[in-house]
C-alpha cells in the first residue's frame, strides 16, 4: 500500500469520521422526530452524510495504491524525473504566504463573489422574502460562474424554482417561508 496524495488521504479520514460522528451522534440528538410525519425531518441529513462518508470512503481508496515489487522498481527511476521537473514547475508558480498556489487569481475572485453571493441571498432570505433570495442566488452565481445567454439563465431560474416548489409544497406538504 502506498499513498499517492498525503492531502486526500487525510481528508478522506477527517471526512469519514465527521460523517460517522454526524450520523450517529449529532443528527440523532438534534433532530427530533414526529410520529405524524409521513416523511422525517431527519432524511435529508442523514442521505447527505452517507453521501460524505461514502464519497470519503472514495477519496480514500484513490489516495492509496498498491503496486507489485516489478513495477516499484521502474516506478522509482520515473519519480525521481518527475520530482525534478515538479520542482522546475512549483519554482515558476506565483506564491501566496510564501507557498506555491494552484488556483489562478480569476478563480480567487469567482471563489469570492460566490461566497459574497450566497451571503447576500442569506440576507434576502432572512429580511425580504424566500422567492427573491432564490431568484438572486441562481441568477448572480450563473453569472459568476460565466452564464451570459439569458435564455440558459432563465431557464436554470425557473426551473430550479419550480422544481423545488413541487418538491416542498405539492410532494412533500410544507411551507418555506
Amino acid at each position: 500500500m502506498k499513498i499517492i496524495n498525503k492531502q486526500d488521504f487525510v481528508s478522506s479520514i477527517i471526512l469519514f469520521l465527521t460523517g460517522i460522528i454526524f450520523y450517529f451522534v449529532i443528527i440523532p440528538k438534534e433532530i427530533i422526530l414526529e410520529d405524524e410525519a409521513v416523511i422525517g425531518p431527519d432524511l435529508l441529513p442523514n442521505i447527505c452524510v452517507i453521501l460524505i462518508t461514502f464519497l470519503s470512503i472514495l477519496l480514500f481508496l484513490k489516495s492509496i495504491k498498491t503496486q507489485n515489487l516489478k513495477d516499484q522498481i521502474t516506478n522509482n527511476e520515473i519519480i525521481e524525473s518527475d520530482k525534478e521537473k515538479q520542482i522546475h514547475k512549483l519554482s515558476n508558480k506565483s506564491l501566496i504566504l510564501g507557498t506555491p498556489s494552484q488556483f489562478s487569481s480569476l478563480e480567487l475572485k469567482r471563489v469570492f463573489l460566490l461566497s459574497l453571493n450566497i451571503f447576500i441571498s442569506i440576507f434576502l432570505f432572512t429580511y425580504v422574502d424566500v422567492l427573491v433570495s432564490s431568484i438572486y442566488l441562481i441568477i448572480s452565481c450563473c453569472i459568476v460562474c460565466g452564464l451570459r445567454k439569458i435564455w440558459i439563465i432563465l431557464s436554470l431560474c425557473s426551473g430550479l424554482i419550480l422544481l423545488a416548489y413541487i418538491l416542498l409544497y405539492q410532494v412533500l406538504g410544507t411551507a418555506v417561508g
